[in-house]
């Protein structure tokens, strides 16, 4: 029951006691039957009124516009006709008739209002909520010239390579570098007809890192924007490489893995019973539960194909790599599997053109006397690689590809873990001819696709701007967060979520070990501007017609003056002695 009906019910027996009393008083000091009418009548009018003052009768809204200054807002809008101007904390400082610090405070203000008209690159999060109480007109203005949108890298392990992708606005000939930490360019790109682009650079020490973004039109730099990256020194992957005989790609393949930080062990067979790297190794279930990954060339796959297959299935990462031309049994059970092996022999592979030096020994790192950096030329000849012929599979998605769009390795999930295909028979000629990064590039995809999933594991993807509330997930316990100078706060989550105010750009720290990037407040103008003109767009408010059908409580003070002049001639009339006949 509501209050209302309590009230009423409660005036209700008020007037029917009071109207019992008027009836015994006549009976034993009579009077004219006009007075007593009046008495009575006067009861409930004067219940009315008081209800009617405390809870007075809802007045329909007239539908009101406001207009509503955001950011990028023409400084003269104030001097165009038109509502009144409420002036929000992100349009700056612009004259207007009045100033809100956010959109729910100007409605409440003027409650009347049932149309707001946003003025300038939209609404941001924080009014999202509010706007959709009201109809809403909005014309977005022409995307600003710049990044609209970055998708961050995962963590990665040191010396693995990473890809950052986005997307340019407004900037159709535009170049984009990606700047190492130490200022150097690492990679560069065109973005294609939509203004999307991909870059790729190495990590080399563990640790949070930075690198740089630049977008060029010409010889003018229009935005530079940081790039966060979490490198994690976790435990050395435990790989396995297994082979039929020994053999230059075996050779080149474990010394690149154990630069790489893999654990590396191997078994070859040199004929004769004679058994290469670590004989003890026996292949059974129990041993290759203690490996992340394994690398298996076609024979040994024909030998141990059943034990590979269960261990697969298990979570262990499994590549099949060929050492030559596969004989049909072999061909037909990795069809089986999924991937498409096409007929024929073997194929050359389309190697990409050479970067430019610069670009190549910022990628390769810094060398040093005894281990120098050997890079390719756009002058060097490309060595001559072969491949299996493979063509698309519905099954086993593309994982690489050569310069001429050809499949070079597939992938499939079975069981908890996956395998991968990789068609080349003789990537080690990229280490001996200055091509160390095409190698490094295309073992590291094929590895960390397949690795064995390890528990835990970071992000590094998360976006926030200062002076601008984050939502973090994923704790469940008061947990603290240190800010770049090394003060802390504590956050208090509410169902594993909560809200963070940072005041400052940089990298800040979780108790449980999560890092996040913080950008400066005023960092990718055009990002966040794409982000709150999305959110506009994506909003379905409410028509005028519904906010004009919606009411408001009236005003008391007209009920309450009429109760009060009721009260008066109520109180009069039962004191008056006019009406009363004298008792016989």
């Amino acid at each position: 029951m509501t209050i209302e009906r309590i009230v009423a019910a409660l005036l209700i027996i008020a007037v029917l006691i009071a109207s019992l009393r008027l009836v015994l008083w006549q009976r034993s000091s009579p009077s004219a039957p006009w007075r007593l009418a009046a008495l009575v009548a006067l009861q409930p009018l004067c219940a009315g009124l008081l209800f009617l003052t405390l809870f007075p009768p809802p007045t329909p809204t007239t539908g009101d516009t406001l207009r509503i200054a955001t950011a990028g807002t023409p400084r003269l809008a104030a001097a165009t006709p038109g509502a009144p101007l409420v002036i929000l904390p992100e349009a700056g400082d612009i004259s207007g008739d009045e100033s809100a610090p956010d959109l729910a405070t100007a409605l409440r203000r003027h409650p009347a209002v049932g149309t707001i008209t946003v003025l300038g690159e939209g609404l941001p999060a924080r009014d999202l909520e509010a706007a959709r109480t009201v109809a809403v007109r909005f014309t977005p203005p022409p995307p600003r010239p710049g990044i609209s949108h970055i998708a961050p890298p995962r963590s990665i392990a040191p010396g693995e390579a990473f890809s950052v992708g986005g997307q340019l606005t407004a900037l159709p000939r535009a170049t984009i570098d990606l700047l190492d930490p130490a200022g150097r360019v690492t990679d560069s790109a065109t973005p294609d007809a939509n203004g999307h682009f991909t870059l790729t650079g190495t990590a080399r020490a563990a640790g949070t890192t930075a690198f740089t973004l630049r977008v060029r039109d010409g010889q003018r730099v229009v935005e530079q924007a940081a790039v966060p990256l979490l490198v994690t020194d976790s435990a050395s992957p435990r790989l396995l490489i297994l082979a039929a005989a020994p053999g230059p790609e075996v050779k080149y393949l474990r010394r690149w893995a154990t630069d790489a930080g893999f654990a590396v062990k191997t078994q070859m067979s040199a004929g004769g019973g004679i058994a290469l790297g670590d004989p003890t190794i026996a292949i059974n279930s129990a041993t290759l539960r203690r490996f992340d990954l394994a690398i298996v060339d076609d024979r040994i796959w024909a030998a141990q194909r059943g034990v590979l297959t269960g261990a697969a299935r298990e979570g262990l990462g499994l590549v099949l790599r060929p050492s030559g031309p596969i004989d049909g049994a072999t061909r037909a059970q990795w069809r089986a599997l999924g991937f498409g092996i096409g007929g024929g022999d073997l194929a050359p592979i389309a190697l990409p053109k050479v970067a430019a030096p610069a670009l190549s020994s910022t990628r390769l790192g810094i060398g040093s006397t005894d281990a120098p950096v050997d890079i390719a030329t756009p002058d060097d000849l490309l060595p001559d690689i072969s491949r299996l012929p493979l063509a698309p599979a519905t099954q086993a998605p593309t994982l690489l590809q050569d310069a001429s769009g050809a499949p070079l390795a597939q992938w499939r999930a079975i069981g908890t873990g996956r395998i991968a295909l990789f068609a080349s028979v003789d990537s080690y000629a990229l280490t001996l001819t200055g091509h160390r990064a095409l190698h490094n590039d295309w073992w590291n995809a094929l590895l960390r696709t397949v690795i064995r999933p390890a528990s835990g594991g970071q992000q590094s993807g998360l976006i926030g701007w200062a002076n601008e509330r984050l939502t973090l997930c994923g704790l469940s316990a008061p947990t603290p967060v240190e800010r770049p100078d090394g003060r802390q706060s504590t956050l208090l989550p509410v169902q594993g979520c909560a809200a963070f105010w940072p005041d400052s750009a940089g990298w800040h720290r979780t108790g449980t070990g999560q890092s996040f990037y913080i950008y400066p407040a005023q960092a990718l103008p055009a990002m966040r501007a794409a982000r709150d003109r999305a959110a506009m767009l994506a909003l379905r408010p409410p028509t005028a017609t519904d906010r004009a059908g919606d009411s408001a409580p009236g005003p008391s003070w007209p009920f309450a003056l009429a109760w009060l002049i009721a009260s008066a001639l109520l109180w009069l009339l039962e004191r008056a002695r006019r009406g009363r006949q004298s008792a016989i």
